[in-house]
């Protein structure tokens, strides 16, 4: 009897070691699992291309890498001027200062008759590829004003470069004048000319109706402006 019981107890023993080992490991093993890294988001990158950063050979590159910029010379280009009756009066003070330009100047005109020189000269090859274009006709105010000289701006080519020249005298060309300041914003090869601007300094050289140019010093003024405008002039980049 007294044998049955110890070996009843002796039983009960070895079964709780059993569960209490069994419980240990268990929870050895979830400890294992929760410290492993979790790979399920993980997302392969492609390895960078060996020359993405190589930079690209620049014709003209000094040994510095610094890019090289030809200096634009204005003389090296021919000049071609249509104009008005104020540019008519300045021809020879114009002639003086800018040699062997093509001056097209008479009275009366409009900027509608810009684009039709324009395109005559482009139509018989006259005008060359990196000619100088320089307006002075918004003198004489028009409905189409402001078109016409946007579609002078339309008709340059890449070489070419436009000085376009602002009007003086009447209150109808505020419009225009704004309108030729605000180009070189957009188009970096015109520059303008704003003959508003500097006759409006020195108005006694301006005959009564305040227009036209009545003393010899304001045809030197009107052509040292246009060589002023030449001076700064860029061409249209070659595309």
């Amino acid at each position: 009897m007294n044998g049955n019981k110890a070996s009843g107890k002796t039983a009960i023993t070895i079964i709780l070691i059993a569960v209490v080992f069994v419980a240990v490991l268990a929870g050895s093993i979830g400890l294992q699992l929760a410290a492993s890294p979790d790979f399920s988001g993980f997302k392969k990158e492609p390895l960078p291309d060996p020359d993405v950063n190589r930079k690209p050979a620049t014709t003209g590159e000094t040994e510095n890498g610094a890019a090289e910029k030809e200096e634009y010379n204005w003389k090296d280009h021919p000049v071609f001027i249509i104009g008005d009756s104020l540019t008519q009066g300045a021809r020879k003070e114009i002639a003086k200062v800018v040699p062997d330009s093509t001056i097209d100047a008479k009275t009366n005109r409009d900027m509608s008759t810009g684009v039709s020189i324009l395109g005559s000269w482009e139509d018989s090859g006259v005008l060359p590829d990196d000619a100088i274009i320089v307006i002075c006709l918004a003198n004489n105010i028009t409905d189409t004003t402001v078109g016409d000289a946007q579609q002078i701006v339309d008709m340059i080519k890449p070489g070419q470069s436009l000085i376009m020249m602002t009007g003086h005298g009447r209150s109808n060309m505020t419009p225009a004048n704004e309108f030729i300041r605000s180009l070189p914003r957009a188009y970096p090869f015109i520059t303008v000319a704003d003959w508003d601007l500097t006759v409006a300094q020195s108005p006694s050289l301006l005959s009564d109706d305040g227009i036209h140019i009545a003393r010899n010093q304001g045809n030197e003024l009107y052509a040292e402006l246009i060589l002023r405008a030449l001076e700064a002039t860029q061409p249209m980049p070659q595309m």
